[in-house]
């Protein structure tokens, strides 16, 4: 189910910082392999994803080709990631402080998980390995892992029963190695504070609103059947983000079960790799800047409600959860973690305080991660309320497979109780 076999390769050389040249990859990659002979002989830059599909890093792929006195020449390719540091972007993305948490997680958390998981036998890559950390440049190096095999699924069609499978396992080795590592380092987690959502800035509230607003417009057109559904919306929206917000809130009083959470967990923040008849093998998580210390639910809603393939994403809510819940518990055991774990019934009524992550994801989220007309698709039209950015907003709640999506899940909620007000 790859979604293709050869990366976005269009030349960003015009659009590459002055500093990435090749007397920077040469130190870098001197720095990275611990060889000081190593000369570069050519380097090309290139877009490592296409417009629309990050909207908060600058992202490129460098192909090098060079030799030193322990290895005839060789051409090799690498990723190069980079926070946006101007305009709008830039400010509201310092507010979450994404890119010093990322550099941090990749130099102090990542290797820290990956022996772990070593430590009881567990194969695969799991996390993408980064060479060097430039704090100066406030960009991170990585091995390029599609020589390797691993590519992204089509964002638009979602994932399917194996691929989810795959991801919510990984999920559940990721979260369970954080309950250990936070048994032997009980502070270690005390950095990463803030989420997509969080209390710590309002910078994205904006996106917020706007988005929820077009939706409840969007809704207000489907015709009277859809009346009760439209008014349980504008209801709703004084305390949307609230309640969004109550969902990141940890409780230090209550046993509720608290792991290291990726913050934004979907489709595009997976890779995989396939064996020789298409079968996937292997997948690896990326993207660390909105990781946080929290409820699972965070992780399990985001992915559940914008990456599942959509019968799924209709049917399948307890049976995966349950699924997550014994790989979690699975893995804590083999990792000997000591402390007492919920039961099945316990965790699920942990779970159901934290379900209005849910509709976080599904109203906010998932249209903007299914948009497929990426000409206007910028961080300006997301969190701007002029003319262009209101247009943008209304195009991607109208999405005639977002509203299907929408028709479904609508009825789901509102038995669940989320679209009432809480208090």
């Amino acid at each position: 189910m790859p979604e293709n076999t050869i990366p976005a390769c269009l030349n960003a050389s015009a659009d590459a910082p002055d500093w990435l040249n090749e007397a920077y990859v040469e130190q870098m990659l001197r720095c990275a392999f611990k060889d000081a002979s190593i000369k570069v002989r050519k380097l090309d830059v290139y877009y490592a994803v296409p417009k629309g599909n990050n909207y908060a890093s600058i992202i490129f792929r460098i192909g090098v080709t060079y030799h030193s006195q322990l290895q005839y020449e060789i051409s090799r390719t690498f990723i190069v990631k980079g926070m946006i540091t101007e305009g709008i972007a830039g400010e509201k993305l310092r507010q979450y402080d994404v890119q010093r948490k990322e550099m941090d997680v990749y130099q102090f958390v990542i290797p820290e998980l990956k022996l772990l998981m070593k430590s009881i036998g567990e194969p695969g890559e799991l996390y993408p390995t980064a060479l060097i950390v430039d704090r100066k440049r406030e960009v991170i190096v990585f091995k390029d892992l599609t020589p390797d095999g691993y590519r992204m699924v089509d964002r638009t069609q979602g994932m399917d029963m194996v691929h989810m499978k795959m991801a919510i396992k990984l999920m559940a080795k990721m979260h369970a190695s954080s309950l250990k590592m936070r048994e032997q380092q009980p502070n270690i987690f005390v950095p990463y504070n803030t989420c997509i959502v969080t209390r710590e800035t309002d910078a994205f509230y904006p996106m917020f609103v706007h988005i929820f607003n077009a939706l409840t417009d969007e809704v207000g057109k489907w015709g009277s059947e859809w009346k009760y559904y439209h008014e349980k919306l504008q209801q709703l929206a004084p305390n949307f983000v609230e309640y969004s917000q109550r969902v990141v809130d940890n409780d230090p009083a209550s046993d509720d079960l608290c792991v290291f959470v990726q913050g934004d967990m979907w489709v595009n923040n997976f890779l995989y790799k396939y064996d020789g008849q298409g079968n996937p093998i292997d997948a690896v998580l990326l993207d660390f800047q909105y990781c946080t210390y929290g409820t699972p639910m965070i992780d399990f809603c985001y992915l559940y409600y914008t990456s599942a393939r959509d019968d799924i994403r209709q049917n399948c809510f307890d049976e995966l959860l349950q699924y997550y819940y014994y790989q979690l518990v699975d893995y804590a055991r083999r990792l000997q973690y000591r402390a007492r774990l919920p039961t099945l019934y316990q965790f699920l009524q942990q779970t159901q305080r934290k379900m209005f992550y849910a509709v976080y994801s599904t109203f906010i989220a998932l249209p903007v991660q299914m948009n497929d007309n990426t000409a206007d698709a910028d961080f300006e039209a997301l969190m701007c309320n002029d003319e262009r950015a209101q247009s943008f907003k209304r195009m991607i709640v109208a999405n005639d497979k977002y509203q299907t999506i929408l028709r479904g899940l609508l009825p789901q909620f509102d038995r669940k109780g989320l679209l009432d007000k809480l208090d």
